[in-house]
């Protein structure tokens, strides 16, 4: 046996693997539903495979996504003649920019947490403006909105806030859970607010570039990004917490220990270190490019490249603080591998075949109905697919492309449909405990029951999305693309 601590013969959940091997064994037998090629259907079944491997946690998505690559090059599914070409387009998208901007950004992130920069910004917005419990939620979200530019990682910007919201409910008042799950449950709504707002501030976000350029035809930098999402996150700042605080209630109310905490937490800190104004040059001079990269001809990838090469040459991380920065190098694997198949999907034109279906099934179904209603009713049903993923990026990479094209089939605006997924993809991450790698962590702090967090999930998500939805047309129209 490989396993002697298991005695286990397979690393991986044996019955939903072979499940999943089953169905799509047989699927692979059948000819092409009309009007698909053998090709996108063989290359939508491997899809649909990893997909549903990710969603029954077979194992690591990074090696579910290994095990995928390998059976697409070994069984040609995209129509390859050769195996040299099955393996060069099963490994197209190791090259993407995109990812390779995920993947810096990601390690960038890491020396927010070395510095202890962000844990600083949280600190200080609190020991100015924590005297309520109402505040200490906002002080929380802020902090997580200024780090967010440089952190795709929703799970590492709730690693630097979380235990400063967990220690300040121990400290305010250690038997008001209530007090503690409001501040877990708002840092987490917050968590995706400012991943809407800005396109690094959630590698989804960056996955979804991709596909609106493939898709709808539409090009997104930073600054456009900000410009059409960071208006409705503000709104989600601003009303979410006062909605979780009417509807969980902390009975405690005014928290004065909240400053004094931060206060004697900075003064344990010290002075701001050379390593940390360093972080935040660079951090400063990172947003300048890639808000002006367009107008100085440096793509959004290169300026990452630039600001990691400061960050080595300066020293505010090591080569061997980037080399074990396990979560990159292991959504460059999976991320590669899933963007790739279902780029190829595109190609073959499996998502246009699925968006013309459902396009034909809603405007059968709802009549005569406006793009408007469409896209609210999409968006609905897109929101409540978190149910089904683990993962908010898997969730974008599997589906962002097919309710794209069949949002532009009912005539829908292409801009205003990216802008919908856009914001709509963070929003669910709450609705479930599995939905979202950092809810594990913040289940963690033990304020929450599953049945509770599954609840003001479904306020966060519900309430969420109408604030995200109103005030994103509202906006838009002043904006004038709708």
């Amino acid at each position: 046996m490989s396993d002697n601590k298991s005695g286990q013969w397979l690393a991986a959940k044996p019955i939903p693997l072979f499940a999943i091997v089953a169905v799509s064994a047989i699927a692979w037998q059948f000819a092409p539903p009309a009007g698909l090629s053998a090709a996108a259907y063989h290359s939508a079944i491997v899809f649909i495979a990893t997909i549903a491997g990710i969603i029954a946690n077979v194992m690591p998505t990074g090696a579910l996504a290994i095990v995928s690559l390998a059976c697409f090059a070994v069984l040609r599914a995209g129509g390859e003649t050769t195996g040299k070409a099955a393996i060069t387009d099963a490994m197209s998208n190791f090259n993407n920019t995109l990812i390779w901007l995920v993947i810096i950004a990601f390690t960038i992130a890491r020396a927010f947490t070395k510095t202890g920069l962000g844990r600083r910004i949280a600190l200080l917005l609190l020991s100015k403006f924590g005297q309520s419990t109402l505040r200490v939620a906002y002080c929380l979200g802020v902090a997580d909105f200024l780090i967010a530019p440089a952190t795709p990682s929703n799970t590492a910007r709730s690693a630097i806030v979380s235990p400063i919201a967990n220690s300040l409910a121990k400290t305010i008042k250690a038997d008001d859970r209530k007090l503690g799950q409001f501040l877990i449950s708002s840092s987490a709504a917050m968590n995706d607010a400012s991943a809407v707002g800005f396109q690094t501030g959630f590698s989804g976000n960056l996955a979804l570039i991709g596909i609106a350029s493939s898709v709808a035809g539409i090009e997104l930098n930073f600054a456009n990004w900000a410009m059409y999402l960071l208006i409705p996150a503000f709104v989600l700042l601003f009303i979410m917490p006062f909605i979780l605080y009417k509807v969980i209630n902390p009975t405690t109310k005014e928290t004065p220990e909240a400053t004094q905490f931060a206060k004697d937490e900075l003064h344990k800190m010290g002075k701001v270190s050379s390593m940390e104004w360093k972080l935040i040059s660079i951090f400063l001079g990172l947003v300048v490019l890639w808000v002006g990269g367009p107008t100085l001809g440096l793509h959004a990838t290169t300026s990452a490249f630039v600001g990691l090469a400061v960050i080595l040459l300066l020293g505010v991380l090591s080569w061997d603080d980037i080399k074990s920065e396990k979560g990159a190098w292991d959504t460059l694997i999976w991320f590669a591998v899933l963007m790739g198949m279902a780029d190829n999907l595109k190609k073959l034109g499996f998502t246009d075949w699925v968006g013309h279906q459902i396009s034909d099934f809603l405007t059968t179904y709802l009549g005569g109905a406006s793009p408007m209603v469409f896209l609210i009713a999409m968006m609905a049903f897109y929101l409540f697919l978190s149910y089904f993923f683990a993962s908010a990026i898997a969730k974008v990479v599997a589906i962002g492309p097919v309710f794209m094209g069949a949002l532009i089939s009912l005539h829908v605006s292409p801009m205003l449909a990216v802008l919908a997924i856009a914001g709509i993809s963070s929003i669910g991450c709450n609705l479930a405990t599995y939905s979202h790698a950092r809810n594990p962590l913040l289940m963690g702090y033990g304020y929450h029951t599953d049945s509770e967090w599954m609840r003001y999930g479904l306020v966060i998500g519900i309430c969420g999305a109408v604030i995200f939805m109103v005030s994103g047309l509202l906006w838009w129209e002043v904006l004038g693309i709708i």
